[in-house]
């Protein structure tokens, strides 16, 4: 396997799901979008981040990216775009509409990070023409992929049965509805610091303690995405680059987050060190060794796909990539729409002006969820600015409306 089908075989175990899974960035600016302007710098980023602007070829069971000569549009409108059939073969998309800008690809292309790195360089670009800024735009220059190889020969035990080969817990299946949770970055920095434990692993408690009440179980299972570029000595990479981790919990009545916390805290400190992300980049890659992700039977997507169980949480935190306050004041909101794949509820956190914006697609069918959130976090001293239930989702990935 050479370095560039090292490359996109990071994505491959997106073509063993169920459905196309696309991610949505929505920005909200300061002011109405021009869209010619961000044509322009849609255009100027193509030959500096050459990665993005590619087709997917298919020859027998093997995926290679190839250069896409059709011209990259920016589309008018908020509905999202069914990639790549309706974007002349390019795995992403960028559309507005009145002050709002939204970034669409597909999870097979990158992930988060990756993904954060081209929004962040066309946002610049858009910048410099709308507003006369000087960021400064450098190409997007990727690390070389890791050793998938070298990996899976280096831990030989991550191809034998794990969590992801075997039954799972049943996940839920209708149509997603979204909830919206904003909360004060702060509030939770303050109900975390006493306890001596990362601010993510009581966003993950509680948000067990809210499933408990909300779903009326006791034993639940969360999962969480984990950015693995430092493990693999990749820092720079644009492709996929992640290791997801789950762990079941039993929440009782009584459970506060000083209860509970402990035992994530433990979880997730363990995990986020270097061999335990190796071994589990390790189990997910041996997935694209089972022969042709795309002629798998329904029936093996099903069972691939639904490694989560609960809710499975991903915390992007500053969506740009790198950092750049000066980059935030043109932006009044920022929000991450990812689908519910591999579980009941889908989670999705960003960081924008001291506001952490929580994005969810629940599959459960069942109201409730934002009202359980709130007493969650409010009864750990976390200021809620908003909880709202904002009705079926719209988007084309995984449902179709």
């Amino acid at each position: 396997m050479n370095a560039e089908q090292r490359s996109v075989f990071q994505g491959i175990v997106y073509y063993y799901r169920e459905h196309t899974v696309l991610c949505r960035y929505e920005l909200t600016m300061k002011d109405p979008v021009d869209a010619e302007l961000l044509q322009q710098a849609c255009d100027e980023a193509r030959p500096l981040a050459g990665y993005f602007f590619q087709k997917v070829v298919w020859e027998k069971r093997e995926a290679h990216l190839a250069p896409n000569d059709a011209p990259f549009r920016v589309r008018i409108g908020h509905v999202q775009p069914h990639i790549p059939e309706d974007t002349d073969d390019y795995q992403l998309a960028c559309s507005c509409e009145g002050n709002q800008i939204f970034f669409d690809w597909f999870h097979f292309l990158a992930d988060g990070r990756g993904g954060s790195q081209l929004m962040t360089l066309v946002l610049k670009l858009y910048c410099n023409l709308r507003y006369g800024t000087a960021f400064a735009c450098e190409p997007l220059v990727s690390d070389p992929p890791y050793d998938i190889e070298d990996i899976l020969a280096r831990y030989p035990e991550s191809q034998v049965e794990n969590d992801m080969q075997k039954e799972v817990t049943q996940t839920s299946e209708a149509k997603p509805q979204l909830v919206r949770v904003r909360l004060d970055k702060q509030s939770l920095l303050d109900a975390a610091l006493p306890l001596g434990v990362k601010p993510f692993s009581a966003l993950i408690t509680l948000f067990c303690k809210a499933g408990r009440e909300y779903l009326g179980r006791d034993d639940l299972m969360y999962n969480y995405s984990t950015d693995a570029r430092d493990a693999m000595g990749t820092p720079k990479a644009l492709f996929n680059c992640v290791a997801s981790f789950q762990r079941p919990v039993t929440v009782t009545e009584a459970d506060t987050l000083a209860t509970l916390v402990p035992g994530v805290e433990a979880d997730i400190r363990h995990n986020l060190t270097k061999e335990p992300k190796l071994f589990r980049v390790a189990e997910q890659m041996a997935w694209g060794t089972r022969g042709n992700a795309r002629a798998l039977p329904p029936r093996t997507k099903k069972a691939a796909s639904r490694r989560a169980g609960t809710f499975w949480v991903s915390y992007q935190g500053d969506p740009f990539v790198p950092a750049d306050p000066d980059l935030e004041k043109y932006l009044t909101d920022f929000q991450t729409w990812v689908p519910a794949d591999g579980a009941s509820i889908g989670v999705e956190c960003t960081t924008l002006h001291g506001v952490i914006t929580i994005c969810i697609q629940n599959k459960a069918q069942k109201p409730g969820y934002a009202a359980a959130l709130r007493r969650a976090f409010e009864s750990a001293g976390v200021k809620v600015l908003e909880a709202a239930e904002l009705g079926p989702s719209p988007y084309t990935s995984p449902y179709i409306p």
